[in-house]
């Protein structure tokens, strides 16, 4: 409904309707319309609680009168518009405890911010923000604050330390170089931390002394060379992605993270993986590609809860033959290595689905034992030699190079 419709709609209706129309609406949504301006007349609605205006083209709020007056507000969504600016009188709404701005064009907040102390989310995603106001710091009812995709490189001192009930950080896409001033008491509460597509360059150590709920770690996009000495206190962990950094090396005490479920380690410069990473018996997904990794640790294949393996891209010239153990795997890229044969233990992946072998230069033969794997839907061969099979059958595409595997083993059940 435009604000025309309303006007016109107010025109229609007299006495206590009316007022019981208007005045005691309490959601209002106009979302995905193309509404420019919001009219002043707003105000009227002094019970409303929930007013979504997300997916517009509004550049501002009305004030004095206007949003300022709904003094009942809970949630406010001007999400996905080309606001310019947040009144300064937003901090009348003090009973707001969800504030969506995202996808704006908003540089800065206003410091009555800080006044909205029941407020639990606020969505700052993907504005151009290149500072966050001190005053947040009294929003001590915040559960979730997303800043991702601004021009930020850095918090006000102690901020996240004073945001005690914290639970999801996200500070994505910014222009950190370290991690915000506070010290490990910033991160007690919280359970999910992403700071990735930064340019921090180091973990300070013990910054997550105190963060025992801390299940989602994402630092993938930086610059880190490194992991602290206290990684091995990262025990809560759950999923943990380091990719795209400078590692040039995975520490034994990995070890201890006996939570994790989720490891990406993508595009650094490891040149090997430890054989404690075996004691990650919960994990189901690993990242180990782009690296420089020639072999793979035969203990890899106790990781028997693994559903994903991620290999591309390495000097691997052969796979483990534990990998045969991997029971629950359903999804192995093993492409662009230097691979010259393939474990006939891969037979026992019964559950894979997915399989790339692609641009292996020297991989001239396929076991038939592949043909076992009866619930493969996808495998990559281009680029591989595969001399020792016919020609005519590795032309017909992966299906028929099963097919002919299948005959050549006898596997006639499968």
């Amino acid at each position: 409904m435009s604000w025309q419709q309303l006007r016109s709609l107010r025109r229609t209706l007299t006495g206590n309707f009316c007022a019981i129309t208007f005045i005691y609406w309490l959601t209002y949504f106009l979302r995905f319309n193309r509404i420019r301006v919001v009219d002043e007349e707003i105000s009227n609605l002094k019970k409303l609680q929930v007013l979504s205006l997300r997916e517009n083209k509004i550049q501002s709020l009305p004030a004095d009168p206007g949003v300022d007056e709904l003094c009942q507000l809970i949630t406010l969504d001007v999400s996905h518009n080309h606001l310019e600016q947040l009144l300064e009188q937003i901090g009348s709404c003090q009973k707001l405890s969800t504030l969506n701005l995202q996808h704006n064009e908003l540089r800065f907040l206003p410091d009555s911010v800080g006044e909205l102390t029941q407020l639990e989310r606020i969505g700052l995603r993907y504005n151009q923000l290149e500072s966050i106001p001190a005053t947040l710091a009294r929003c001590s009812n915040l559960l979730e604050l997303n800043i991702e995709g601004n021009n930020v490189w850095q918090l006000p001192d102690g901020m996240l330390a004073h945001l005690e009930k914290l639970t999801s950080v996200a500070l994505s896409r910014n222009y950190f170089n370290s991690f915000p001033l506070g010290g490990p008491q910033q991160f007690t509460s919280v359970q999910s931390l992403n700071m990735d597509h930064n340019q921090i360059t180091k973990i300070p150590f013990g910054i997550f002394s105190r963060a025992s709920h801390l299940a989602e770690l994402n630092m993938r996009d930086n610059q880190l060379a490194s992991l602290p000495p206290d990684l091995r206190s990262w025990v809560t962990l759950v999923e943990l992605n380091l990719g795209t950094n400078q590692l040039t090396k995975l520490p034994d005490d990995v070890e201890y993270l006996v939570n994790l479920e989720v490891l990406i380690l993508s595009n650094n410069q490891l040149k090997r993986i430890p054989q404690t990473i075996q004691e990650l018996q919960k994990l189901q997904v690993l990242g180990l590609e782009e690296h420089h990794l020639d072999c793979l640790p035969l203990e890899i294949g106790n990781l028997t809860e693994l559903q994903r393996l991620v290999v591309q891209s390495n000097r691997l010239t052969a796979l483990p033959r534990t990998i045969g153990n991997l029971q629950n795997l359903i999804y192995l890229a093993a492409g662009e290595n230097d691979l010259q044969g393939i474990p006939v233990e891969i037979g026992d992946l019964r559950k894979l689905e997915t399989l790339y072998l692609n641009d292996n230069i020297n991989l001239i033969d396929l076991p038939t034992e592949l043909a076992l794997c009866c619930n493969l839907q996808i495998m990559s061969i281009e680029n591989c030699p595969l001399t020792k099979i016919p020609v005519e059958v590795v032309a017909g595409g992966p299906s028929l190079v099963i097919q002919f595997l299948r005959i050549q083993g006898s596997f006639s059940q499968v």
